[in-house]
């Protein structure tokens, strides 16, 4: 007797004539989870990297690590965007204010 088998990204179960290989109940599942895969991946080698500038008190590499506005580390290329540069939009709202009232100071 077949033993069930599940899809490694969904939970689905996979058919009984599935190939023993088969690990993804489609493409969709299986392009899923290397997204996820690659996501993880980044995250944990920017947290590597934070940690060893940190360690040899690197202050260039953790500038680039950490959002300009409060100070909150952001794994940008993690699970955001490869060019964040601020945490949340509440902090690109922040600076994009602040900017404003710059420029509104200049021309007054």
């Amino acid at each position: 007797m077949a033993r069930i088998r599940y899809c490694d990204s969904c939970g689905a179960r996979l058919p009984r004539s599935a190939s023993a290989r088969r690990r993804y109940c489609d493409d969709v599942c299986r392009a899923r989870w290397y997204r996820e895969q690659r996501r993880t991946d980044r995250s944990w080698g920017l947290a590597m990297m934070l940690a060893d500038a940190e360690w040899n008190g690197d202050t260039g590499i953790i500038r680039l690590l950490t959002c300009p506005e409060c100070g909150q580390i952001t794994f940008a290329g993690g699970h955001r965007r490869q060019d964040t540069v601020y945490c949340s939009g509440r902090c690109r709202s922040r600076a994009w204010r602040r900017r404003a009232a710059r420029r509104a100071r200049r021309r007054a």
